[in-house]
């Protein structure tokens, strides 16, 4: 049956709006850079860079935590019962307080960390500055507008908080003492996002944010702890490159990582706003998944080419001279956007979908574990090229094991 045959009516016109919305959110996200980094990074250097860069992945790594599975969790929940209000205002109630309990314990934590590694204790003003990004993150409620399928309310939140980032970069950050002013005006930016999405919440969509009770968090939180230890695995991958470059070799080896991974982040969120805009349809919808996947591979697939034919263009275009290394980093790493599109049509969207929570964080277990020691060693010994080749190895055993997994449930179901 063709794509087009599958969808049609009014799912198509959802899916469509909703596709447009977080495509131009994407765009917006990552136009940023091409604005503001070729500005920013000859006036604050490759070091400061690096430090920023080790910042906001000891940051992502707090908010990982903060994040827990409530924005999945969240959105599924609110696809399901939309139409429910009483409901709807519970869930947004319980969401946001779990968000604020848990940014508090990790501030907790974040703080005894900083001073107990030295690398982290010599940028401490950097990290300080970044970790408040995970709670007006958490506020700018993403989740809720992916539920409602109404995603252009994220677009209008998002281009409201860059706008203002952008404004304040270029107004006030003009030497290379001003490094400091980077993360704060991405932080200003963030409240600022969290404070509107709130109000739309509250007075658009009728939501009465109360106080929930202890045990509604507790219940919450239990229930999405299979869901959390799979995201927080991968997540956590993700970031660790950094981290470790920064304790290993350095911040110069940090920020050549991150501006190639940057880029490549681009490419695989390109991806994602797919699998984004099909992931409450399909919550409804699982028997659809089928020609999701093949639309979601075809656009994995030109975007991890695209990735790599213009690496030497994208990091000539966004960054100094001194970033030019990036652009074989860049290259490895454009492979991944392929796995990743892989991992999330039988991962986030399947699997998980359908419930098998414990065998999706068995597998994140298992390859998080492994690819862990590989990264430190490969570290060790190639320095940043070596945590490119390292992370290209991991997301394809990912989207391998998701693909196996699926493919045995798929079958298992179908004898039954």
């Amino acid at each position: 049956m063709r794509i087009k045959q599958v969808f049609k009516g009014k799912n198509t016109r959802t899916l469509t709006k909703n596709f447009s919305a977080l495509a131009i959110l994407q765009v917006l996200r990552y136009l940023i850079p091409i604005i503001v980094l070729p500005y920013v990074t000859p006036i604050i250097g490759l070091e400061h860079f690096g430090e920023i860069a080790i910042a906001n992945s000891f940051t992502l790594v707090v908010q990982v935590f903060v994040n827990y599975s409530f924005g999945f969790m969240g959105a599924r929940d609110i696809a399901r019962f939309r139409d429910d209000k009483e409901r709807i205002s519970e869930i947004v109630s319980t969401t946001i307080f779990s968000y604020v309990m848990l940014y508090f314990i990790m501030i907790l934590l974040s703080t005894g960390i900083i001073f107990i590694i030295p690398g982290f204790r010599i940028i401490w003003p950097v990290i300080a500055i970044s970790l408040v990004i995970p709670l007006f993150s958490a506020l700018v409620c993403e989740w809720f507008f992916q539920g409602v399928e109404q995603m252009q309310n994220i677009t209008i939140v998002n281009a409201l908080s860059r706008l203002v980032f952008i404004i304040l970069v270029f107004v006030f950050i003009k030497k290379k003492e001003d490094y400091l002013l980077y993360p704060l005006f991405n932080a200003l930016g963030f409240l600022i996002a969290a404070f509107y999405s709130i109000i739309v919440i509250v007075y658009k969509y009728r939501c009465r944010i109360s106080k929930p009770a202890l045990k509604s968090i507790m219940v919450c939180i239990q229930q999405g702890k299979d869901v959390f230890l799979n995201q927080s695995c991968v997540t956590l991958l993700n970031k660790m490159p950094n981290i470790f470059l920064g304790i290993l070799s350095g911040s110069v080896s940090a920020g050549l990582y991150d501006a190639a991974f940057r880029l490549q982040d681009a490419g695989y969120h390109a991806v994602d706003t797919l699998n984004r805009t099909f992931f409450p349809f399909l919550a409804r919808r699982m028997e659809k998944h089928n020609a999701y996947r093949r639309i979601n591979f075809v656009f994995a697939t030109v975007i991890s080419l695209l990735l790599f034919a213009f690496a030497p263009f994208l990091v000539k275009l966004l960054y100094a001279q001194e970033f030019s290394p990036a652009v074989f980093l860049l290259r490895i790493l454009a492979v991944s956007v392929l796995f990743l599109g892989i991992s999330s049509a039988y991962g986030v969207n399947h699997l998980l979908l359908i419930g098998e929570e414990k065998l999706v964080r068995n597998i994140t277990f298992c390859v998080t574990g492994a690819g862990l020691l590989l990264l430190v060693v490969m570290i060790r010994l190639y320095n940043e090229t070596g945590a490119a080749i390292t992370m290209v190895i991991i997301n394809a055993v990912f989207a391998l094991a998701y693909y196996i997994a699926a493919k045995r449930i798929s079958k298992a179901r179908s004898t039954i």
